[in-house]
């Protein structure tokens, strides 16, 4: 286990700039409600990577925020070994509705002896005044050794499916009577919640973006045709100079990506994008198909991290290779429009800045899930007023209102029609610059950090009332 130190610079100002005195009173209101329950304690996050994934990014920026509110806050990261992150792996799947393989009295064996460790370095630093969020399936086996040793213990569910299948009913199986000393249980979205929770205390709480950190802060168009240039989709063959300025200040692009193109994307053609993990379920594969079978224009670009960098997904490196070799099979012309990116992570901020830029270089941004636990990333494109097409499932759907501030694409195996939405998305008949405005009020009005310490407050008074 890590204790994952973050540093930034003041923006509690800019922030509530932002949000507007009401909002502000509010979030300053429920900072002092948590500091009382907290009486001299910590609030504790647990998760199962520094970097990579919504949570860590969550909580990049959720810790200093809490810091400048007066909030003691710390964030741990577990460890775990090979074969405890293929039975997490295995379970998200299950928990996403899919049969990923067994899921049997061996693995949960494994999976708690991987925790064990964890478990005895956490009880070492935390107090019976200390509050303890655990995020996710894989930091739920150390609930039951924790949980009496806390004022609270929470845990917090990012993933889900909307229907319950067979698959997902195995993997509450799995971690469901590991939850049973946690206070309170908190989602997502409400169609994850499982029935079998029915009688327990649940909130909905759905993550948020960081409007000033490097990927989401406003660039110049300099900064942004330089991190389109690096990622080799320029409309020239250009290269990117070594660093590029930012509200935050200058970022070294000093890490080239895996580029796989042929040629230069052609100069005015649309550009499509998907920003996602290497995964079966982000169906980067499936995005590929749909556009070069049913889309006659524009070019795509499918973006996603190195695929060895990310600790607590061993499997990104297959679903990396198979959009390779999806791409490697297409015939030149076709392959001539399609561009594949793996972002180097060896530095963050030159990481969040290029994702940053190549949203804001795209006329569309996709996220074609098979599930969806929420997609931030549909939610850091809408704040950047980018028209999103988006599968209709899990949070993407609670983000998106179809045809308002974006698409739905009803069933997310149908490449035609996500053909036909990408065709009306990059058309004239579409007002872009209205969608986008749309879309970005939409995260303003739901999707900030403010919401993400009022819920907590309201979660924490409500338990303290109910247990007085």
């Amino acid at each position: 286990m890590i204790i994952n130190e973050v540093s930034a610079p003041p923006a509690l100002t800019a922030f509530a700039r932002l949000i507007g005195p009401e909002r502000t009173v509010r979030l300053r209101r429920a900072a002092e409600e948590i500091r009382e329950r907290l009486a001299g304690g910590t609030l504790w996050h647990v998760n199962s990577t520094p970097a990579g994934g919504g949570v860590a990014e969550m909580l990049q920026t959720l810790l200093p925020v809490y810091t400048e509110l007066g909030v003691r806050a710390r964030w741990a990261v577990i460890g775990g070994t090979d074969e405890f992150f293929r039975i997490t792996k295995r379970l998200g799947v299950a928990l996403y509705g899919s049969d990923d393989g067994p899921l049997g009295a061996r693995e949960h064996a494994a999976y708690l002896r991987s925790l064990s460790t964890d478990a005895a370095e956490l009880l070492g630093m935390i107090g019976p005044r200390d509050i303890v969020v655990l995020h996710d399936h894989q930091t739920a086996g150390l609930a039951p050794r924790i949980a009496d040793r806390t004022a609270t213990t929470l845990w917090r569910c990012h993933v889900g499916v909307d229907e319950p299948t067979p698959a997902s009913e195995l993997g509450w199986d799995f971690i469901g009577p590991l939850l049973d000393g946690v206070r309170s249980l908190v989602f997502s979205v409400d169609r994850h919640v499982p029935a079998r929770f029915s009688d327990r205390s649940v909130h909905v709480l759905p993550p948020f973006i960081s409007p000033f950190g490097y990927k989401n802060a406003e660039l110049g168009m300099d900064t942004v045709r330089a991190c389109l240039d690096h990622c080799g989709l320029g409309a020239q063959d250009a290269t990117a100079p070594p660093a590029v300025r930012t509200p935050l200040g200058p970022v070294r692009l000093r890490s080239a990506p895996t580029v796989h193109r042929e040629g230069t994307r052609r100069a005015g053609a649309p550009l499509v994008t998907q920003i996602s993990r290497w995964d079966r379920l982000k169906d980067m594969g499936g995005v590929l198909d749909a556009f070069t079978g049913h889309v006659p224009q524009g070019h795509l670009a499918l973006v996603g991290p190195d695929p060895a960098a990310i600790a607590d997904d061993t499997e990104q490196r297959f679903w990396y290779a198979d959009c390779v070799r999806r791409w490697q099979d297409l015939t030149p012309a076709q392959r001539a429009r399609v561009t594949l990116v793996a972002l180097p992570m060896a530095d963050l901020a030159e990481n969040a800045l290029l994702v940053n830029g190549l949203q804001r270089s795209s006329d569309v941004v996709v996220q074609k899930s098979l599930a969806e636990g929420f997609g931030l990333t549909v939610a850091e494109a809408m704040w950047k007023r980018r028209v999103v097409v988006g599968s209709a499932v899990g949070g993407i759907r609670a983000q998106i209102t179809d045809g308002v501030d974006g698409f739905l694409l009803s069933d997310p195996a149908d490449l035609a029609g996500l053909g036909a939405l990408l065709n009306t998305a990059i058309g004239s008949e579409v007002d872009g610059i209205s969608i986008g405005a749309r879309a970005h009020q939409r995260v303003h009005t739901d999707f900030l950090a403010d919401r993400e310490v009022t819920t907590t407050a309201a979660m924490l008074t409500q338990e303290r009332m109910a247990t007085s």
